[in-house]
């Protein structure tokens, strides 16, 4: 019997799937699957007042907007004409977005021993790092130096990354539960 290349190749494309459903099968199914080693019962969380959410929901939009803006004066920095204009007023954007998520922080409540009048002082540092760093890639793209420009970036998201394990965004005041991948 005779078998042409099309009926062979779809021979083996059918076989080489079934070989792979029935390997992924089991992984798949487990997907769902309770976890077997879960004996700890986590307490019920009271419910929150609306101005806990709120202000919660305040620091995670001002978080957003300075992330944005970090975002947006990195891409300008490195463009091949850069508008050092325009980057200078993102960055006095980003000073007030810092500003706003420091006193978004400092209204927060009392939780976790901090007290309610001042924001961790190592999230006020980062935000001090920050602002040097896009100081550096401002100066770094006014003078046209690429190099300068890719430092620069890389020291703002490391300082991004170390802000965002740092900020105080769960209700009871403790930082975010997994480190983001940035």
């Amino acid at each position: 019997m005779r078998v042409n290349k099309f009926a062979a190749s779809a021979i083996a494309v059918a076989a080489c799937g079934s070989v792979a459903v029935g390997v992924a099968g089991p992984s798949l199914a487990a997907v769902n699957a309770p976890d077997p080693d879960m004996s700890v019962v986590l307490p019920a969380t009271e419910p929150k007042s609306a101005a806990a959410v709120h202000q919660q929901l305040d620091a995670v939009g001002q978080l957003g907007e300075a992330l944005t803006l970090v975002s947006r004066i990195g891409k300008e920095a490195q463009s091949r004409t850069p508008d050092t204009g325009a980057l200078k007023e993102m960055q006095q954007r980003l000073r007030s977005s810092a500003d706003r998520l420091t006193d978004s922080l400092r209204q927060s409540p009392p939780s976790s021993g901090r007290p309610a009048a001042a924001p961790p002082d190592d999230v006020h540092d980062l935000l001090k790092k920050l602002h040097k760093a896009i100081e550096k890639l401002i100066d770094a793209a006014a003078k046209k130096d690429s190099e300068g420009v890719q430092s620069a970036i890389t020291e703002a998201l490391a300082v991004v990354k170390d802000l965002l394990a740092k900020l105080p965004l769960a209700g009871d005041g403790s930082t975010l539960p997994a480190p983001l991948p940035l």
